[in-house]
């Protein structure tokens, strides 16, 4: 196994700095911490690294503010100077690690995302099931013969273990500098928990949470050998013809897990007919259709009915209004929802021209 000890000298340049800078400018350009940082930003680059070449640097607190989209989550905002370090640590250590990553695993990876996993699981089903061999005494050509494994990590961010997480990373990485940094900003969290958890919101823990979860993904793909799975950060499913097959697929993944001190979730588990529809990744799947879930669709509702409602009061314009309903729709697009966005288009229009 190949390990890495130079990495710190590679973190400790002002280049590596200035091309993590300009990483986490994207998309900010009009947040009031980086115009502020932007003023004197060399200044506060080389004061960056000197705090690292001393290791005297210490992450700020994070803001923390509650989302609900439907359900109830913590979102952890870093300093905009934190935030420059994650990407210098993650370009350092995205090399090493992004090679062993399987293909299937989808989320926060380059030419990945919800969209590919969805057309993944497309594929899946039609391999699984032979192009649609149905079942004896099938209600409809949706009841094929294929069953979903379809499961989650019980609070996967905030049950992340740092000294499980290390261990995987100190597998490859032997800079003890880099180690030491790895732990800063993983101790900058407070889950409630001691050495647990990661926050939602950090570059860093979208990437550490697949450095974590891809032992999992080597252990669905190597031991049980898996081969129709498929991962989005903690969501993941397996497709196969035998249910029984799934549920001794299933067995192994608790007990291995338990390495890992994670726990697969006790309702959201489930061993699923394709006939009656999968939930993944927003959208409910059938062997011959896919529909978007209500929960989503109640979510770009209240969205766009808060757009408009400043579109009521002269706030934002009606192309604010129109950009985030073409979004909607590009995804929407992938299921079987021309009626829906035909419908849903005519009303948010409507809405817009009887506004003064």
């Amino acid at each position: 196994m190949k390990t890495y000890n130079h990495l710190w000298k590679n973190i400790c340049t002002f280049e590596s700095l200035e091309h993590a800078y300009e990483q986490a400018k994207q998309g900010k350009l009009g947040n009031p911490c980086m115009i502020e940082f932007n003023k004197h930003w060399q200044l506060h680059l080389c004061n960056l690294l000197k705090e690292l070449r001393t290791q005297t640097y210490k992450p700020r607190a994070l803001r923390k503010f509650v989302l609900r989209d439907p359900k109830t989550r913590v979102i952890c905002v870093s300093e905009f100077r934190d935030r420059i370090i994650h990407h210098a640590l993650v370009n350092i250590l995205k090399p090493i690690f992004e090679p062993l990553f399987i293909y299937d695993s989808y989320a926060s990876r380059a030419g990945k995302g919800t969209l590919p996993a969805i057309q993944r699981f497309d594929e899946f089903k039609r391999k699984v099931t032979q192009n649609g061999k149905q079942v004896a005494g099938a209600q409809n050509k949706n009841f094929v013969q294929c069953f979903v494994f379809k499961a989650d990590i019980r609070h996967y961010f905030e049950t992340v273990d740092h000294a499980v997480l290390l261990g995987i990373i100190k597998k490859r990485v032997k800079d003890e500098y880099v180690l030491w940094l790895v732990q800063r900003v993983l101790k900058n969290y407070d889950s409630g928990t001691p050495g647990k958890g990661m926050p939602l919101g950090n570059w860093t823990s979208q990437f550490f949470a697949n450095v974590y979860l891809n032992e999992l993904d080597q252990f669905v793909k190597h031991t049980l050998r898996a081969k129709y799975y498929i991962r989005y950060v903690d969501d993941f499913v397996i497709l196969h013809r035998s249910k029984k097959a799934l549920q001794e697929h299933e067995r192994k993944i608790t007990e291995f897990i338990k390495t890992l001190k994670i726990k697969l979730h006790p309702t959201k588990c489930k061993i699923i007919p394709l006939g009656r529809g999968v939930s993944f990744l927003g959208f409910r799947i059938f062997y011959q259709y896919k529909l978007v879930r209500t929960r989503n669709f109640k979510k770009i509702r209240a969205r766009l009915d808060a757009l408009l409602a400043d579109y009521k009061c002269g706030i934002i314009s009606a192309w604010d209004v129109l950009e985030v309903l073409q979004g909607w729709n590009a995804y929407a697009l992938h299921g079987n929802t021309y009626k829906l966005r035909e419908r849903f288009q005519q009303q948010i229009e409507y809405e817009l021209q009887k506004t003064p």
